[in-house]
């Protein structure tokens, strides 16, 4: 029983240095970031963290819709004027840069291109 135990550990610390060796550091410096281009089919400004969810077709024909949370420091702009995550209406379309955080998805700014 003792040797299996001794299997079994040496198995996951195995998969968790793999992992490690793999897996980016929470806080790196290098994030990779996204941009999608489509529209806004939701935004929630009433709970916290605000979200913002986009609709946009991929280059294959295939829609795909985007949540992301939209913290404080998000640039948001219309035109060349900062506005509020408030100020966004659905139909609009937006362009929406975005990382990948452990928790999910964290716009890091939105351009709001006009009506759909």
């Amino acid at each position: 029983m003792k040797t299996v135990m001794r299997h079994v550990l040496v198995s996951a610390m195995g998969v968790v240095t793999a992992w490690a060796l793999t897996t980016p550091l929470a806080g790196a410096a290098e994030q990779t970031m996204r941009t999608v281009q489509g529209e806004v089919v939701a935004v929630n400004v009433q709970d916290s963290p605000n979200v913002i969810v986009v609709k946009t077709v991929t280059a294959r024909k295939q829609e795909m819709i985007v949540g992301a949370v939209v913290e404080s420091g998000a640039a948001i702009t219309r035109g060349k004027e900062k506005v509020g995550l408030d100020n966004l209406q659905v139909g609009e379309t937006v362009s929406l840069t975005y990382s990948k955080s452990q928790d999910g998805l964290v716009a890091r700014s939105i351009q709001v291109k006009g009506k759909k």
